[in-house]
């Protein structure tokens, strides 16, 4: 699947090493389960209207 879009996420390192163990675990790559962590995050909230926590440490270039 050739990529179209591209966006980059920032880990901690121990939730890389938890993604890294299910990549090696399910034979998938990091990039396949990204991709699944987006469409099951858009599913879930298609209908809802969000409200995400915003913060100085999660958001850049926002105020407080």
């Amino acid at each position: 699947m050739p990529a179209k879009n591209r966006f980059t996420v920032n880990l901690d390192p121990e939730s890389h090493v938890e993604l890294q163990a299910l990549s090696e675990r399910y034979g998938v790559s990091l990039a396949w389960l990204g991709r699944q962590a987006v469409r099951d995050f858009l599913d879930r909230y298609r209908e809802q209207e969000l409200q995400l926590p915003l913060s100085s440490t999660t958001t850049r270039g926002m105020s407080k």
